[in-house]
């Protein structure tokens, strides 16, 4: 039984992605115009040293007790309960010193709301920039560049054709977008795997495209995309390309740059 193709993509992962001025801008606005609101709530929630035991210091204390065993003894000889009641005390007389410098950094000084907290945000954005581009915005791209690797597979396995008008010149699409989803399960198939490439693109560039950490998260795709397709539209996804089988799949060239490559098809009678 003949394998028939639907199509194949070839999307390659930027270097860097350069961040639009206009998402810098978005970014902090958004952080600097929420200042105001923000130290509101957390007064009204921690309103004093009290308040701040019970809803922060107690629970603390109590999830790190476990961690330190009835019968240790630290290299100072100290024991397990004063460890744990040294760990307690700093906790509970930590209020004053967090309570000030929450105070000053949203402090209103020369009529300005927040005025230090909104200078930490500007000087920060140049850092947040950098970051960004370093990381997810290499698998989401913005509206305006356009779509990235993540968003593009997720809607060419959908069937939408107005995703062809991204295809960036270093990538290749042999196929028109066809739908794989069952019936009434399109926006469900094209969230889900487009936010399972996001998470599962960032683990293979945090760890520096290492080849355990590219099998197994192209066997979380393949099983992924196999509980979601419709069987009479395509075939169940592997994880490791091969030719005649469908995959959406973490490759290196021989440049060792990142790739994503996905192939569907059907075995047809």
């Amino acid at each position: 039984m003949p394998f028939v193709k639907k199509f194949e993509l070839k999307l390659y992962v930027p270097v860097h992605a350069e961040v639009a001025a206009d998402m810098v801008e978005r970014w902090a606005n958004g952080l600097k115009n929420a200042a105001e609101i923000m130290n509101d709530r957390r007064q009204a929630k921690i309103p004093d040293d009290a308040t701040f035991i019970k809803t922060m210091a107690t629970p603390a204390n109590q999830a790190y007790s476990p961690y330190v065993a009835d019968a240790f003894v630290s290299k100072s000889d100290r024991p397990a309960s004063a460890i744990r009641a040294t760990h307690a005390k700093n906790i509970n007389t930590a209020f004053n010193r967090w309570n000030d410098k929450i105070n000053e950094a949203f402090a209103t000084k020369d009529g300005v709301v927040a005025r230090d907290f909104k200078a930490r945000v500007d000087s920060s954005k140049d850092r947040w920039a950098d970051r960004v581009g370093d990381k997810v915005l290499r698998l989401t791209g913005d509206k305006i560049r356009g779509l990235g690797i993540a968003p593009f597979a997720s809607y060419y396995m959908v069937g939408d054709v107005t995703v062809q008008q991204w295809l960036q010149a270093s990538d290749s699409a042999d196929g028109a977008p066809y739908d794989i989803a069952r019936s009434r399960q399109r926006v469900a198939l094209k969230a889900a795997i487009q936010q399972r490439l996001i998470q599962g693109g960032m683990m293979v560039i945090n760890q520096e495209f290492d080849n355990d950490v590219i099998l197994a998260e192209n066997t979380v795709n393949a099983e992924l995309l196999s509980g979601l397709r419709d069987p009479a539209k395509c075939d169940a996804f592997e994880a490791v390309p091969a030719t005649g089988k469908c995959f959406c799949a973490w490759a290196k060239d021989a440049n060792q740059l990142l790739y994503l490559w996905v192939q569907v098809g059907l075995t047809t009678p």
